[in-house]
């Protein structure tokens, strides 16, 4: 983190809002916290440390970026954030939908059912952590109930979470809804495949289902609706990430995505 860096993004900022009359010298002093306290939302017992990091994420959050929780620690979504809304300004337009530098694309993750897969994962039902996710999530059997984390595998965990923060970028929350993005199929359950012996992706918790009803096991692209061109962006986020689709790849059970190359 390069506070003199940060401190010029927050003075040409706050600047523009007419709140700081200073000079744009990435100086952290006393004119660049008196403009930062008119952000009601950065407490005034901080340090001088987490107000810089703070405004940083108060204004990302004012340019529609995600960095997460308002907390003034900065880490990877507050950094992600930050270089989006950076090209945002300097270019007036929003960043790429992805950059090198935001997503580490997994080129594969193991082959499901073999010794690396196991070497990597461990055995099933274990290696589990609870992971929040950035908008309300439906229980898919019954949408009245909304979940905002759930388990999944440590290893996939920070995988998934840059995958749900790109969909709300992409799509929006008004959006999410309307193509139900939001409903929540289930990630870990320790369980066979069905109709077979193996243990699904999903005794590992590194598969995760979506709108089940509308995206049944045996579906294929003239009844799912996962499969319409408006998901388009939905799958090649997931796939920048590595995730395998079985629809996109087979051509049925397109509620499931996994981070298991088949």
């Amino acid at each position: 983190m390069d506070t003199h860096e940060l401190t010029v993004f927050i003075q040409t900022w706050l600047k523009k809002k007419g709140w700081y009359t200073g000079k744009i010298d990435g100086d952290f002093g006393p004119k660049t916290r008196k403009a930062i306290a008119h952000i009601t939302a950065i407490p005034e017992d901080w340090s001088d440390r987490r107000k810089l990091v703070g405004t940083v994420q108060y204004i990302c959050l004012e340019e529609g970026e995600l960095p997460g929780k308002l907390d003034g620690y900065y880490g990877p979504s507050t950094d992600n954030a930050y270089k989006r809304t950076v090209f945002k300004l300097e270019n007036n337009e929003p960043a790429p939908l992805w950059r090198p530098e935001e997503i580490v694309q997994v080129k594969k993750w193991p082959k499901a059912y073999t010794p690396e897969f196991d070497a990597f994962y461990g055995p099933k039902a274990t290696n589990l952590v609870r992971m929040e996710v950035p908008y309300p999530l439906r229980i898919a059997w019954n949408p009245n109930q909304l979940i905002q984390s759930f388990s999944i595998h440590a290893k996939v965990k920070d995988s998934a979470e840059r995958v749900f923060a790109e969909v709300l970028r992409h799509y929006g929350i008004d959006q999410i809804r309307a193509l139900r993005l939001d409903y929540f199929g289930g990630c870990f359950n320790d369980r066979p495949i069905r109709g077979g012996s193996k243990p699904s992706m999903h005794s590992w918790a590194v598969a995760i289902d979506f709108d089940p009803i509308n995206n049944q096991l045996r579906w294929g692209r003239d009844r799912a609706t996962f499969a319409k061109q408006e998901y388009e962006a939905w799958w090649k986020i997931w796939e920048a990430e590595g995730w395998t689709s079985l629809g996109r790849q087979r051509n049925f059970d397109w509620m499931h995505v996994q981070a298991a190359d088949i």
